[in-house]
Parts: structure tokens; sequence; C-alpha cells
């Protein structure tokens, strides 16, 4: 249970929320003042007084004219013809995506059919056989200490060659 204390109410927060002529500070129920607020009498407001229509006015009001029929035709023309060629739109929008759909299917056949037909001719690549058919048809030969010059790169990984190399 709460001590007294923690329970006492800080008025001088109270005042600043409640004019003080309001009502009177203390521990007791708030009164407010006796005597009430007096208000000016408002007086009832008169409403626009609307001329009376005519039954004949009623009737003409109620019909439609034929401009107005006219301008009616012409505007659900307008919208149908909107709504048609959206309708239109949307299915040729969806007809590219079939067919873009199948293209990605082709293409992702096609890569995984470039793939098998490229590891085929790697696997089926035979170095030793090579190598034995230069040396042996071809008469060719590995190169010797003395065919081989060296060259150092500035910075880049590879040297290219724009005039003749000169023989030492």
């Amino acid at each position: 249970m709460a001590k007294k204390s923690d329970r006492r109410v800080d008025s001088t927060r109270r005042t600043e929320r409640y004019p003080q002529d309001d009502y009177e500070d203390g521990s007791a129920l708030r009164q407010f003042s006796a005597v009430p607020e007096e208000r000016p009498e408002e007086l009832p407001e008169e409403r626009p007084v609307r001329k009376q229509r005519t039954a004949g006015q009623r009737a003409r009001a109620a019909q439609i004219t034929p401009r107005f029929l006219m301008a009616t035709m012409i505007l659900s023309a307008i919208l149908v013809a909107i709504t048609v060629g959206f309708l239109c739109l949307k299915e040729t929008i969806t007809e590219q995506r079939r067919n873009i759909a199948s293209l990605e299917t082709q293409i992702n056949t096609l890569k995984t059919d470039n793939d098998a037909y490229y590891n085929n001719v790697i696997a089926s690549v035979n170095l030793e056989a090579i190598r034995d058919a230069a040396m042996n048809r071809l008469g060719m030969q590995y190169a010797g200490e003395s065919q081989i010059r060296y060259y150092s790169t500035d910075g880049g990984s590879y040297v290219r060659q724009y005039q003749e190399v000169p023989q030492e």
C-alpha cells in the first residue's frame, strides 16, 4: 500500500492547467463558481426563403434532354474504347511475358548443352598425344637455354613486341 506522502497532489501543476477563477484550490471536491458565465442569447438563424417550384418546373428538371443524352452516350463510348484498349494492351504484355519465359527456358537448355559439349571436348583432348605428334611427326623440339630470352616488365603482366628483337 502506498504511503500518504506519496499520494499528495502537487497543486502548482494543477494551477497551471486550470485558471484560478474557475475553482477553489484545496483537498475538497472542486466547486465551480456559483455565478454562471453570462452568454448573449443566440437568435435562431433565419433560413433563406426558397421559391416553391411548380409541378411543371419539377417535371422539366427531371427530364433527360437530348444534349445530356448525347454527352452521356459519347462519354460511355469513350470509356468503352479506353477499356477495350487497356485489355488489349494487357493481353499483349501477358503474351510477351510468356514468350520471354519460353526464350529463357531455351537459353538455359542451350547453356546446359554447351557446357556439356565443352566438358566433352576438354575431356577428349590428350595432351600427351599432341606432344608426341609434334615431336615425332613434325620434328619440333623443346627450346634450348641459348634460345630463351628473358625481359623484365614495368608493372604490366605481359610484354608486347613492337619491333624486331636484336640478335646478340
